[in-house]
């Protein structure tokens, strides 16, 4: 399985591997293959539950304290992915190692425009915005339940389910142009929507 690179969270606002394993929201290698399950990437202790609410099985506990890190409960999670679009942090995707042979499903949050269409190909990225593979879209959830936040499923080849956190498309519907803030015209400034962890 690949993984990425990073200097980590506070560097760059990308966590780690090693962060992102230590995080009580991250599942094991054994519930990743297992089937699909929720992984939260949030690392900051910030005031927040919206997961903690929007979970049928109540998977995910933050505590008393609204400042805790989201813990996943691996055994009672059944990657529904109603979470994915409650979380504002934009930080919670569902993993499916054993979507079909060779290729996993990964559903993540997507609030840019044009949707992509189902059975489309488009480019995967990871948490940079940067290329890594191509993917087809399998299901677009958006119902008026998800706020807003529509969730989008693809499959890509299995090396790489840890690593694409998204996908890149452009105003005409293609998958050519990179989505990433680093990968506008050039531009280096970062909008806070844009931002892995404040966004």
């Amino acid at each position: 399985m690949k993984f990425w690179t990073s200097k980590g969270s506070a560097a760059e606002g990308i966590p780690t591997p090693d962060e992102l394993k230590k995080s009580p929201g991250y599942p094991s290698l054994k519930s990743l293959q297992e089937g699909p399950v929720a992984i939260i990437e949030c690392i900051e202790k910030i005031p927040c539950n919206p997961c903690e609410t929007a979970c049928p099985a109540g998977a995910i506990r933050i505590g008393s304290s609204i400042t805790n890190l989201p813990a996943l409960d691996e055994d009672k999670c059944t990657g529904c992915g109603v979470c994915i679009s409650s979380c504002p942090g934009l930080a919670i995707f569902v993993v499916n190692l054993n979507y079909a042979n060779g290729s996993a499903l990964v559903s993540f949050p997507f609030e840019f425009v044009p949707l992509p269409k189902v059975g489309e190909e488009v480019a995967a990225v990871d948490r940079e915005g940067k290329e890594v593979c191509k993917g087809k879209v399998i299901k677009i959830l958006n119902k008026r339940k998800q706020n807003r936040t529509p969730v989008v499923s693809i499959s890509i080849p299995k090396k790489y389910a840890l690593v694409v956190r998204g996908i890149s498309v452009n105003k005409n519907g293609s998958s050519k142009q990179n989505n990433s803030p680093k990968g506008r015209n050039n531009e280096n400034k970062m909008r806070v929507l844009d931002h892995p962890i404040l966004g």
